[in-house]
């Protein structure tokens, strides 16, 4: 049976719990000094400057509290305290402590070394009888004398019988081979006594404990969904969306959201200061765009949801809370934290939408996205995301120039510049038209430059082919767009150039780069990146990113599901496949380039697409695999030669020194062969002309 020794002096279970404490603490430790450092040099060099987004950064630090000083009282950080101190502690307790070898050795006892013979054990033993018998001993030592005697009398004869002496040396103890022990990294003191406290605290934490925090774990990631929004919000998203909503509807489904009775609820004194921010919302909508609100007192509607939706609007018609209500500072906190958590919630009415392949309402929910990150109402002007420009500016201009209208921030980049300067007159100063002039310049201006379809491998595109969409958007103006359907032979023609580009592309793609190759181009394509973008009522950084998808708006239908790129700084290529149509004819889609930051920069165009029946493929030309007979002078003649009239003849002169007749006959026969594949000639080049004309 195991016999368990414990651990006298407690180091072993010091180190077990310094290498316990180790594990925990230093990836955590590492963690949180990354997040502080990088929380710490968050300022970023491509944010905007411009003075609206300067002002509204400083009034977003003034209702989020610091992060140094949030680490600081979070229990992160408190576990972290006490957990190095602990370390610290056990470290200098293990360090200053004395380990006694408890490794009984009859040789070090009688001070020789191993292999010492007979002889030399017993004149050794009587030298330090002479010394250490309790008879010779000091006064006051005979105690120590006496148990340094009787160890001193054991190593004597361990060594000197054969028996005990051969168990020693073979099995590291005098009466031989000894049972299995098993040490316990705990000190003796800890356990005799305290069983039951022991006992009660393994209890509590592999009994309890550990199973809490896994069924914590597994219901965190069942009430989530993979995109960590909660499976409550979604089933009040797949409720509540509907095919034909509106932006209005939109708002009242997101507002619903679980996520804001966790993190934004209904306290108590709320409801009046709500209210009054209510009236305030109901008049700027009338006075502005002659729109009724729904102010929704429905005791039937849940309270946060109700307050979510206020704190929605007065954000998208930039309504301040503080002068109009006197809201308190946690209500500031609520608005911040509802409209940072839309953004992400938006993803999920997105991703029903797009497998409800809803054309309409995907529109609205990726429009709702540029309003919140905008801070801008769905009917204003998009000339309201530049700093500085307010509806009166716009409309006194319009109403001077009834003709030459200003609505979008795309007249503005084409305007000349005394235009502009009379458009953004009313300015108080220069400096904000700067400000004005920076923001309009650092929106993405986005043009399609090609947009084509093709199928791998074929000339046309036949129906249940996988067919590839490629896009090249570029971002500035390009004076004409080219829309490609590639089933005729002079659209090639004239587009040899860039189907040439597509071709390198493509090879590029498929050629197997080293490590080192792939690190510099992706090093490459990482220089080249867009500014972030210009979102000063937003609580945070956002940068500009694009969803492209093909629609039928006539229909109501998305035909093919969005791809979502970014950085396009000069020029993209992208490419996206789908199955094709399963009947032949000329289909009509609509092409969608949306930005996910800036108002009124989408793209929508027109692209048809033409399908052909597979009988419509041109039939593919016959490989010819025959092996044609090799000529004389070479290798493979002389071989086949050797063969055919053997050695010596070969060896004689071989097609050099045949008879005359031989020669003849033969150059009739190469003269008619060759006069056969003349022939053969004539016939492909005028099937190839056929072919051509065709086409």
């Amino acid at each position: 049976m195991a016999q368990y020794t414990y651990d006298e002096q407690g180091f072993n279970f010091y180190y077990f719990l310094i290498s316990v404490l180790s594990l925990v603490l230093v990836p955590v430790t590492i963690q949180s000094v990354h997040s502080l450092f990088k929380s710490k040099n968050k300022k970023n060099k491509n944010i905007c400057q411009c003075r609206t987004c300067q002002k509204e950064r400083k009034n977003a630090k003034k209702a989020k509290p610091s992060v140094i000083k949030k680490l600081m009282t979070s229990p992160k950080f408190i576990f972290l305290l006490i957990g190095w101190i602990g370390v610290v502690l056990l470290t200098l307790q293990v360090a200053n402590a004395e380990v006694k070898n408890v490794t009984w050795d009859p040789y070090e006892i009688l001070g020789l070394s191993e292999g010492a013979t007979v002889a030399e054990i017993k004149k050794t033993y009587k030298k330090l009888s002479l010394v250490y018998h309790p008879d010779k001993a000091k006064p006051g030592e005979e105690e120590k004398n006496e148990e340094r005697f009787i160890d001193i009398t054991k190593a004597y004869k361990v060594l000197t019988d054969e028996d005990t002496r051969k168990n020693y040396e073979e099995f590291g103890h005098p009466d031989g081979k000894q049972s299995f022990t098993m040490g316990v990294a705990l000190p003796k003191g800890l356990v005799e006594g305290n069983g039951m406290l022991v006992l009660g605290f393994y209890a509590l934490a592999f009994g309890l404990g550990l199973p809490y925090f896994i069924a914590r774990w597994w219901y965190r990631s069942r009430r989530l969904t993979k995109d960590k929004i909660l499976s409550k919000t979604m089933g009040i998203f797949v409720k509540g969306l509907k095919e034909n909503d509106s932006f209005k509807e939109i708002i009242n489904v997101l507002s619903g959201a679980f996520e804001f009775k966790e993190g934004a609820d209904m306290r108590q004194g709320e409801e009046k200061t709500l209210d009054k921010i209510n009236g305030a919302i109901a008049e700027e909508l009338i006075n502005r765009f002659g729109e009724k609100f729904n102010r929704q007192n429905d005791e039937n509607i849940p309270a946060y949801r109700r307050k979510a939706r206020t704190l929605l609007y007065a954000y998208l018609l930039r309504i301040n809370i503080v002068s109009k209500a006197e809201a308190s500072k946690q209500l500031i906190k609520d608005q911040q934290f509802i409209v940072e958590k839309s953004l992400h919630l938006l993803q999920g009415l997105l991703q029903i939408s797009t497998v409800k392949q809803w054309l309409s309402v995907t529109c609205l929910i990726m429009e709702l996205q540029q309003h919140i990150l905008q801070a801008t109402y769905f009917c204003e002007s998009n000339l309201m995301q530049l700093p500085h420009i307010t509806n009166t500016l716009v409309n006194r201009y319009n109403h001077r120039h009834p003709k030459n209208k200003m609505n979008t921030v795309q007249q503005l980049y084409a305007m000349s510049e005394n235009e502009r300067k009379e458009f953004l007159k009313p300015l108080s100063n220069n400096d904000e038209y700067l400000d004005v002039m920076e923001v309009v310049h650092r929106i993405p201006q986005l043009s399609v430059k090609k947009a084509a379809f093709k199928v791998i491998g074929d000339k046309i595109i036949t129906t249940g082919a996988i067919i590839t969409f490629i896009l090249k958007l570029k971002n500035g103006q390009v004076s004409e767009v080219e829309v490609e359907n590639k089933e005729k032979e002079t659209d090639v023609v004239v587009k040899e150039e860039e189907d040439e580009e597509d071709e390198e592309d493509e090879e590029d793609e498929a050629i197997i780069l080293s490590p080192e190759e792939e690190e510099k181009k992706k090093k490459k394509k990482d220089k080249k990146v867009l500014p972030l973008a210009h979102t000063p009522y937003y609580p945070g950084e956002k940068k500009p990113c694009w969803w492209i998808f093909l629609g039928d708006p006539k229909v109501n239908r998305i035909l093919v599901p969005h791809k979502k790129v970014t950085d396009i700084v000069d020029e993209e290529t992208i490419k996206i496949a789908f199955p094709g149509p399963p009947k032949p004819g000329v289909y009509t889609f609509s092409l969608f380039v949306k930005s996910d930051t800036y108002v009124g920069t989408d793209i929508l165009q027109d692209i048809k697409l033409n399908v052909h029946d597979p009988s419509d493929l041109p039939e593919e030309e016959e490989v010819d695999d025959t092996i044609s007979e090799p000529e004389e002078d070479s290798i493979a003649g002389q071989m086949k030669l050797m063969r055919e009239q053997g050695l010596a003849q070969a060896l004689a002169g071989g097609s050099k020194d045949k008879k005359k007749d031989d020669s003849d006959s033969d150059s009739d026969s190469d003269s008619d062969s060759s006069s056969s594949n003349e022939d053969e000639d004539e016939d492909d080049d005028a099937n190839y002309v056929t072919e051509s004309d065709e086409e």
